[in-house]
C-alpha cells in the first residue's frame, strides 16, 4: 500500500469517526450558547444579537455544510451528485452560510468599538435598531451576491462512476478561488483583527484614571469625558475577541491550501501527490468548522456571566423535571 493511500484513509477515518463528532459537540454549543444568549438579561444587547444570530448560522451550517462533505468523503454518500438541484443549493447555501458568519461577528466586533469608544456621540451608534436593519441589509446582499452559485454549479465527472457536485471549472473555479481567499479568508480576520484592536485600545483608555471634567450621561456610568464599561458588556467583549481569535485559526488552514491549489494548478503532479493533497484539503475543512462548535466551551472560560447565566438554566430545569 503506497503512502498516499494510506494517509487518504487515515484522512478518511478521521472524517468518519471526527466529523460526526465534531457535529455532536457544535449542535451542543450552538443550542447552550443560543439558550444563554436569548435570555431577557442578555438579548437586547446589540452584540448578543450578533451572537445569537451568529450560532443559528452555524448550527445550519453543521448540517448543510459539514455534514454532507462528510457523507460524500467519509461514507461514499452524496446525494448531491444525483439531483442539480442539491448541488447548487448545497454550495450556494455554503457560500452564504460562510459570508453570514464572518459579517455578523464583524458587526459585533463594530459594535463593541463603538460602545467602548471614549466618543459620546460614537457609544450612541451601539442600538439594537442599527445593528437589526445591518444585519438585514448584509444578509440581503449575500443571499444575491452568492446566487452565482445556483447558477454555476455542476456535478462534474473525475473518473468513471465518481461524480463530484463542484463549481464549473475553468475561469469560474478560479474566482470562486479568490473570492474565497479575499472575501472569505483574508478580509473578514483582517477587519475582525482590525476592530478588536480599536475595541482593546479604547478599554485600556477607559481604565486609564480620567481627569476631572464635566460628566455627559450617555446610557452608562460616566466618569470625566471616558465612561465605564458594563459588567455585560465587558464579559461580551471577551468572549467577542476569543471568537475572533478562534475564527482567524480555524479558516486559515483551508485558505492557505485554497492559494496553494491556485499557484500549482498548473503544475504537473503524480496521482499520489494529488491524493495526498486532496486529503490535506478535506482534512482543512473539516478544521474549517472548530471554531463554529466550541464558542459555548471558551465562552465558559472566559465570561463569568455566561457561567452564571448557563448554571441557572441548568439549575431551574433540574428543578422543574426533578420537584
Amino acid at each position: 500500500m503506497s503512502s498516499a493511500t494510506t494517509f487518504h484513509n487515515i484522512q478518511q477515518q478521521i472524517l468518519r469517526i471526527g466529523g460526526p463528532l465534531l457535529i455532536v459537540i457544535g449542535t451542543i454549543s450552538c443550542l447552550m450558547n443560543l439558550m444563554v444568549f436569548t435570555k431577557n438579561t442578555l438579548r437586547k444587547n446589540p452584540c448578543t444579537i450578533c451572537f445569537i444570530a451568529v450560532n443559528i448560522i452555524n448550527l445550519l451550517y453543521f448540517y448543510f455544510g459539514l455534514l454532507p462533505t462528510i457523507l460524500s468523503s467519509g461514507y461514499n454518500i452524496d446525494p448531491s451528485t444525483n439531483s442539480i438541484v442539491l448541488c447548487r443549493l448545497r454550495l450556494y447555501f455554503a457560500y452564504v452560510f460562510s459570508s453570514w458568519q464572518s459579517s455578523y461577528i464583524i458587526l459585533a466586533a463594530i459594535d463593541r468599538t463603538f460602545i467602548t469608544s471614549p466618543n459620546a456621540n460614537t457609544r450612541r451608534f451601539s442600538t439594537r435598531r442599527l445593528i437589526t436593519i445591518s444585519m438585514i441589509s448584509i444578509s440581503v446582499f449575500w443571499l444575491l451576491f452568492m446566487s452565482h452559485g445556483l447558477i454555476f454549479s455542476e456535478i462534474i465527472q473525475f473518473a468513471p462512476g465518481y461524480f463530484v457536485c463542484y463549481c464549473q471549472p475553468g475561469l469560474y473555479s478560479t474566482l470562486i478561488a479568490y473570492q474565497s481567499i479575499s472575501i472569505l479568508g483574508v478580509i473578514p480576520p483582517l477587519v475582525m483583527t482590525i476592530f478588536g484592536f480599536l475595541t482593546v485600545r479604547n478599554i485600556r483608555g477607559i481604565q486609564r484614571p480620567a481627569q476631572p471634567s464635566r460628566a455627559v450621561d450617555t446610557g452608562v456610568i460616566a466618569v470625566g469625558q471616558l465612561h465605564a464599561l458594563h459588567s455585560k458588556d465587558q464579559q461580551l467583549i471577551r468572549m467577542l475577541l476569543v471568537d475572533i481569535i478562534s475564527f482567524t485559526l480555524c479558516k486559515f488552514p483551508s485558505e492557505i491550501m485554497t492559494i496553494y491549489s491556485q499557484i500549482t494548478q498548473y503544475s504537473a503532479k503524480s496521482v499520489e501527490q494529488q491524493i495526498i493533497e486532496q486529503s490535506i484539503l478535506q482534512l482543512t475543512f473539516l478544521w474549517y468548522f472548530v471554531d463554529n462548535g466550541i464558542s459555548c466551551y471558551t465562552n465558559i472560560v472566559v465570561s463569568k456571566t455566561f457561567r452564571a447565566e448557563l448554571k441557572r438554566i441548568f439549575s431551574n430545569a433540574y428543578a422543574f423535571y426533578f420537584h
